[in-house]
């Protein structure tokens, strides 16, 4: 039986490459989210016309918006028709190559958008299969690496809350780290994006919930950045391993090879799996 999947921000980038991966090798059913309708169905004109006879349809979301993620919700409901829902893929994000975007803008859509569909689509996912990925960035430990001690402890510590992830927002924007790397909260929204998966999954232990970075890709986002960049196509290895292969553990970080790595700083990919222990900055 094939497995329903939404996946956000599927319109283009990684999200388009994934969509057209799942429906290709993985047989999977594609709920294809985009805000423009138009951009959306285009896109789903394209994941058909590289795999006729598959199943794939857009859904429209705007993750910033609680009225256009509930709306989605329903819809996905209506198409699934009594269905379980297999995996949510929380990939929609913004930030650094759109400078005109204020920190609270990219804080809303990397993670409140996630917390939004996540809050939506639980209802819906199959409680004995169901799994969430949350899309991160090497931008998270980027930050994280840069941060005071005390910071760091906060931000790398095993349970997590949703007060605590909150009041952490407002001490990272802003801050002398943050500035650091030049994002604009992009980094900061990646870093609690990770912290909020650890406490999704501390409340939902029988999902599987983690969250990944696809590597350094050529996208939107990176437009005018330098540095050797992937095709988005090769960024879907970390989403796909969350996503169908048996997982050890839960609410944790991995790294574009699919291997678990922290958050306090960049493990780089054939460097040693991380352990789970954190140090004492």
């Amino acid at each position: 039986m094939a497995k329903h999947v939404v996946v956000t921000g599927g319109n283009k980038g990684i999200g388009l490459e994934l969509c057209k991966q799942l429906v290709a090798e993985k047989d999977c059913c594609v709920y294809l989210g985009s805000r423009d309708l138009a951009r959306g169905e285009a896109a789903v004109s394209e994941v058909l016309a590289g795999c006729p006879g598959a199943k794939c349809q857009c859904v429209v979301v705007d993750t910033a918006s609680d009225e256009s993620v509930a709306a989605a919700a329903e819809r996905v409901k209506n198409l699934l028709d009594g269905q379980p829902l297999y995996a949510l893929v929380n990939n929609a994000a913004t930030g650094i190559a759109h400078p005109d975007l204020t920190p609270e803008i990219i804080i809303q859509t990397n993670l409140y958008g996630a917390k939004r569909m996540c809050e939506a689509f639980l209802p819906l996912l199959d409680p004995a299969e169901g799994r969430i990925v949350n899309v991160g960035s090497g931008a998270g430990p980027l930050f994280v690496e840069k941060c005071p001690a005390e910071m760091k402890r906060k931000l790398c510590k095993e349970e997590q809350t949703w007060e605590g992830i909150e009041s952490n927002i407002k001490e990272c924007l802003g801050s002398p780290a943050d500035e650091s790397t030049g994002m604009g909260g992009y980094g900061v929204s990646k870093a609690l994006l990770t912290n909020y998966t650890s406490f999704l999954a501390s409340q939902h232990p029988g999902l599987k919930i983690n969250c990944c970075t696809p590597g350094y890709l050529e996208t939107d986002m990176t437009t005018g950045w330098p540095g050797d960049k992937k095709k988005p196509e090769e960024g879907t290895v970390s989403i796909k391993h969350l996503l169908f292969e048996d997982l050890e553990g839960n609410g944790w970080y991995y790294a574009e090879d699919a291997v678990r790595s922290p958050l306090h700083f960049m493990r780089s990919p054939g460097e040693p799996a991380y352990d789970g222990q954190v140090p004492d900055f």
